[in-house]
């Protein structure tokens, strides 16, 4: 008798653990941050981003219905992509298909408002063949690619200027180049790696969207994220808005998952910011 209740606390227990982790790995958390600084003015003050970072070819729900709705909930004015939309893995069929979920969220989300994307380290690590199928099918699909490129636009009074740093060319001298004429607006970065925020800030850049870190992917009570790539054990840099004066860099724990296929205490997340004016010079 004792043997048949531990047996059944045992499949009980299994149970709710598979039940707490498929929820922790395909439920979306919203995080919203402001980001109040003096470049912003009347025009831009509750201006809504957006922030998509490491989809990994990942679906939430049919044709990403789930992800798309919460976007939608957020009335944004601009989505930001911050890379690793696919990924590299699996074999051709598997490749495929994450492209085509890709692309076909991005021809939703431009729908829902404009889509700017910088690629991360994942997109080129597949094919050429695959790389220009993914970057051509975005681009046809509505989004915008930024490929160590700046976009301005006149928004009202104000400037906005909106970059995206190449991961395959994320050097000092590419990044300073970016940013060299943005001085006279609001400068949005998107750049996929979250550890250069300093030099981000440096060059000239007020608000980055980053991605890259998954959140740290096993984030433990009081510590945080257990590791990131680039950064090793620990690392500080996985989540959440950080300064540098009156520099920020956002960073997304991300919404996919890559050669390590489980996050733990970690939820997939989608960021929000919203612009707010500054009445300190």
């Amino acid at each position: 008798m004792k043997k048949r209740y531990i047996a059944t606390a045992a499949a009980l227990f299994s149970i709710v653990a598979a039940a707490y982790a498929f929820w922790q790995n395909n439920g979306i958390s919203v995080s919203h941050y402001t980001y109040t600084c003096n470049k912003v003015k009347s025009d831009l003050d509750g201006f809504k981003i957006v922030h998509v970072s490491d989809l990994h070819g990942k679906s939430f729900g049919e044709s990403n219905r789930r992800l798309l709705s919460y976007i939608r909930r957020e009335q944004p004015d601009m989505i930001v992509i911050s890379g690793d939309i696919a990924d590299e893995r699996g074999n051709e069929f598997v490749r495929s298909e994450g492209i085509n979920t890709a692309i076909s969220f991005v021809e939703k989300a431009s729908m829902i408002a404009p889509v700017y994307y910088a690629a991360g380290n994942h997109e080129y690590a597949l094919s050429l063949e695959e790389q220009k199928r993914l970057f051509t099918g975005i681009s046809d699909a509505g989004g915008v690619i930024l490929d160590n490129d700046t976009l301005k636009f006149d928004c009202g009074s104000e400037k906005l200027y909106i970059s995206g740093l190449s991961d395959r060319e994320a050097s000092e001298g590419a990044l300073r180049r970016l940013l060299a004429d943005t001085s006279d607006g609001l400068s949005i970065l998107i750049s996929h790696r979250p550890q250069f925020g300093q030099n981000y800030a440096e060059a000239g850049a007020d608000l980055t969207f980053s991605g890259h870190a998954h959140g740290g992917q096993i984030r433990l009570p009081f510590f945080g994220g257990l590791y990131a790539p680039d950064q090793g054990l620990f690392p500080e840099f996985t989540e959440g808005i950080h300064y540098f004066g009156q520099s920020a860099t956002v960073i997304s724990r991300g919404l996919g998952s890559s050669r390590f296929p489980v996050r733990i205490n970690n939820m997939p997340e989608l960021v929000v910011v919203t612009l707010s004016r500054s009445f300190v010079d």
